[in-house]
């Protein structure tokens, strides 16, 4: 489809294609003799028809005002006067140059002036309307694309003032608490934030720097539970040769930790990564109190929507995206094949 984009070539190719498709029959019956190349006296003809077709009446006629009537009887009129001069150069300027007349009659006559005519116009109008509806689609495909990648853009910057917002509470507690546990809460934020600001601006991103990341953010989660088992985290899989988009599991991890019930028994919270050849996993489970603590219908919650709507985005339907309560369990389960593309 590359050669639609080289519109000059496309056009010399057409009309070699035409002087061939008449020539060389003559060529084979004659050899390489002047009547063989007797097209050379019609193709101009030709040229400006075919021209005053697909670039006059098809823009205004077909394209921009649908007035399909007005374009039929222009191109009649048209093909109507191509026949007519070609008429007169064969009676009139074929004899004075030296070329042979065979006479036919002139039914057969303007039956084959117009079978050739309406050939070559088809052809013309035909590849004429293939081009405009191939760079439409083109043209389509790239404000989808760019409509897509602004929504994404979009949804990874909502992640991160929720995550600040809940971060910064979380420090503000400590700094009264332990001024020290503080100090290294601010040393991970850090971290935090400079792959925030040098990684979520990227399509995608090595696996190993987003787990890691995760688990950065978890380490400074834990710092709020006074018992360290209280979080538990799990990898299983290498994570070195992957990659994925940026900041996409992290709502679903910030999720559970927001809204876990700190007064359950250990593990209150449960993360659990698995990476294979094709996929990735990820399972998070948190008890909530009871009846404290509505469902997210497909992800109604800021954090998880936003998950939702970047997986549509990125994976189309090709993900499990499950979101489960059961008692005072919350469970969150998502599934993303490792190779994506944008839809």
């Amino acid at each position: 489809m590359k050669i639609f984009k080289y519109r000059l070539l496309n056009h010399i190719l057409f009309w070699l294609f035409i002087f061939s498709y008449y020539t060389a029959p003559r060529v084979v019956g004659y050899g390489f003799t002047a009547e063989a190349f007797i097209n050379f006296l019609y193709i101009p003809l030709d040229i400006l028809t075919v021209y005053f077709i697909i670039e006059f009446l098809i823009p205004r006629f077909v394209f921009r005002t649908r007035k399909l009537l007005l374009f039929a009887i222009g191109a009649l009129f048209a093909i109507g006067l191509n026949i007519m001069i070609s008429h007169f150069i064969m009676f009139n300027i074929q004899p004075l140059l030296g070329f042979w007349i065979m006479k036919k009659p002139f039914i057969y006559e303007l039956f084959e002036w117009l079978t050739n005519s309406f050939m070559i116009v088809g052809m013309a109008t035909a590849l004429k309307l293939f081009s405009y509806s191939y760079n439409i689609q083109l043209t389509k495909s790239e404000l989808e694309r760019k409509t897509v990648q602004s929504e994404l853009g979009i949804l990874r910057s909502q992640v991160n003032p929720h995550f600040l917002f809940n971060v910064l509470n979380n420090i503000d507690a400590l700094i009264y608490e332990d001024k020290e546990k503080a100090s290294n809460a601010i040393v991970l934020l850090s971290k935090i934030m400079r792959y925030m600001l040098q990684e979520s601006k990227h399509e995608q991103v090595k696996l190993n720097k987003e787990i890691s990341y995760i688990e950065d953010y978890l380490e400074l989660a834990k710092l709020s539970f006074s018992d360290p088992d209280f979080l538990k985290f799990s990898l299983n899989g290498l994570t070195k040769t992957n990659h994925i988009p940026p900041l996409l599991f992290i709502p679903i991890i910030e999720n559970a930790v927001k809204h876990c019930n700190k007064q359950s028994e250990s593990p209150g919270i449960e993360i659990e990564f698995s990476i294979n050849d094709e996929n990735i996993e990820l399972k998070t489970s948190n008890y909530v109190k009871r009846n404290n603590f509505k469902l997210p219908n497909s992800g109604t919650g800021t954090g998880l929507k936003n998950v939702e709507k970047r997986l549509k985005l990125l994976y189309n339907e090709n993900y499990k995206f499950d979101i489960n309560q059961n008692m005072d369990k919350f469970e969150v389960f998502i599934k993303i094949p490792l190779k994506y593309s944008i839809k």
